[in-house]
């Protein structure tokens, strides 16, 4: 839940409200919704910032966690997604996402980590895991998004970042703006370059 991996979640939880307004209806053949993104997640003041807002299924990491199991992931979630992104940037948070990911399935690197020494890489060979590294993405979807506001029509609701904005500083006041920024408890913060 940090703030790429919130991003991440408002435009997964975007992509599939517009992909259950493609297809017409809310239900499989058997009757069930697709099940929306599932956002694992330390802080819950967090998740609730996308929860709502993007339909995001937020559940704390410690859910899936489980250290007496061989990989480390709780016989509920291991192995149980087609498609996992790591956000993480941390080695033990690539290991979870690995194991939470089906054998075969596709495991969406968003950040990087330096593993180091301490790095398993059987549990990507064993379980034949695709590994995707993406950084940026279609930037011209992520501007249609962020051009979205409350009075456009369509599926899709706006991201609304301003949320993620923790203060707002004039230009003059960067020195204060650059120490907030490195405050842990700051998600954003603003400079404003005009003073219009």
């Amino acid at each position: 839940d940090g703030k790429l991996g919130l991003m991440i979640a408002e435009v997964l939880g975007r992509e599939h409200a517009s992909r259950l307004v493609e297809i017409g209806s809310t239900a499989d053949p058997d009757g069930t919704s697709p099940a929306p993104p599932i956002m694992f997640g330390k802080h819950p003041h967090k998740m609730d910032l996308v929860r709502e807002s993007a339909g995001v299924d937020c559940r704390p990491v410690t859910d899936c966690k489980d250290e007496k199991a061989f990989n480390g992931v709780a016989a509920e979630y291991a192995g149980k997604f087609d498609v996992v992104v790591d956000a993480t940037g941390s080695p033990a948070g690539l290991s979870l996402a690995a194991g939470l990911c089906r054998p075969m399935g596709t495991l969406v690197l968003k950040s990087t980590c330096a593993a180091g020494e301490q790095f398993n890489a059987a549990p990507f060979v064993i379980d034949e895991l695709k590994v995707i590294g993406s950084r940026c993405g279609p930037i011209d979807k992520a501007l249609e998004l962020l051009a979205l506001d409350d009075s456009s029509t369509g599926p899709l609701k706006p991201l609304g970042v301003s949320k993620y904005i923790t203060k707002t500083f004039p230009l003059s006041e960067a020195a204060d703006a650059i120490k907030c920024a490195a405050e842990r408890t700051t998600m954003k913060v603003q400079i404003i370059c005009s003073e219009e």
